[in-house]
């Protein structure tokens, strides 16, 4: 639970706008302390988040607070982003598979772009712009939710697979721990960065989705890692990322990607493309040479 002056650290609304959009619109419904003192939950932190982001994009108060009390989620979807793009022929393909649940073409699929040996590219050109294809699908009616889900736990068990097959890190090599924050579930990007930092001789720690901030910094303090990366794939993220790369930068150096980094102000941000991201920090880690 959080006090106003927190909730307004964490979301960049200010006191006095979050009482407004509380009062007026009905955004968030507060707890109240023993004191009689407002308390926000992680849910109304993010709804806040996603009120904050739909209002500097140039919606209105009443009209982005409709969006959000109806549905949180489905609004933060309305926001304009950055994008992977590609012109491999291959990204309308994954879509296709999710559409016919083609099970033998969407193998084919996946082992003939993993054979390519280099991985970062595969990540960058193919695979992350053919999943923002398939979202933007999903959000068109075009694909249904198990046909999403159908391709993306494929797509999932190849980058796990192929993150327990690479050779280990030599011993002296440097750790980072790489994951997601709090409540934050959209692990695809974070695990193919983590996939093609460990391919380029780095002892990566995975530590997944959805990570409560104090199993963070345990896992920190104990690893004593030389960074700790983290993703910010969604505006719901904002708060929870915000709060932890605050407290994890008293630890280590604190680096960022996914399409929202460039909203919180701590940290190092790592750019849009993962694939790149993980071999330069590869390069500036341990020297390897960065390869095309």
């Amino acid at each position: 639970m959080y006090t106003v002056g927190r909730t307004a650290e964490l979301t960049g609304v200010p006191t006095g706008t979050l009482r407004k959009w509380e009062q007026r619109y009905g955004v968030v419904v507060p707890q109240r302390s023993a004191g009689n003192y407002r308390l926000y939950n992680d849910d109304a932190v993010r709804r806040l988040s996603v009120m904050r982001s739909l209002v500097d994009a140039g919606w209105s108060a009443q009209e982005a607070a409709r969006h959000v009390v109806e549905d949180p989620a489905a609004a933060e979807a309305q926001l304009p982003r950055r994008e992977a793009t590609s012109t491999d022929a291959r990204v309308e393909e994954l879509v296709a598979c999710a559409v016919d649940f083609d099970v033998p073409r969407l193998e084919r699929l996946l082992a003939g772009a993993f054979a390519d040996p280099y991985l970062a590219r595969v990540v960058d050109d193919w695979l992350m712009p053919a999943l923002g294809g398939l979202g933007r699908a999903w959000q068109r009616g075009e694909v249904s939710v198990a046909g999403e889900h159908f391709v993306t736990a494929a797509v999932h068990r190849r980058l796990g697979l192929l993150f327990q097959t690479l050779p280990p890190a030599p011993p002296a090599s440097p750790r980072v721990v790489v994951g997601l924050a709090r409540g934050s579930r959209h692990e695809m990007g974070v695990l193919a960065f983590a996939t093609v930092l460990r391919s380029r001789g780095v002892a990566v720690t995975y530590l997944g989705a959805d990570l409560p901030l104090e199993a963070w910094l345990g896992a920190v303090g104990l690893i004593e890692p030389a960074a700790a990366v983290l993703a910010v794939p969604s505006v719901e993220d904002l708060p929870a990322v915000r709060e932890a790369a605050e407290a994890l930068g008293a630890l280590t150096q604190v680096l960022l990607g996914g399409a929202h980094q460039d909203a919180v102000a701590a940290g190092e941000h790592l750019g849009h493309l993962p694939g790149a991201a993980a071999v330069a920090l590869a390069h500036r880690l341990s020297g390897i040479p960065v390869r095309a």
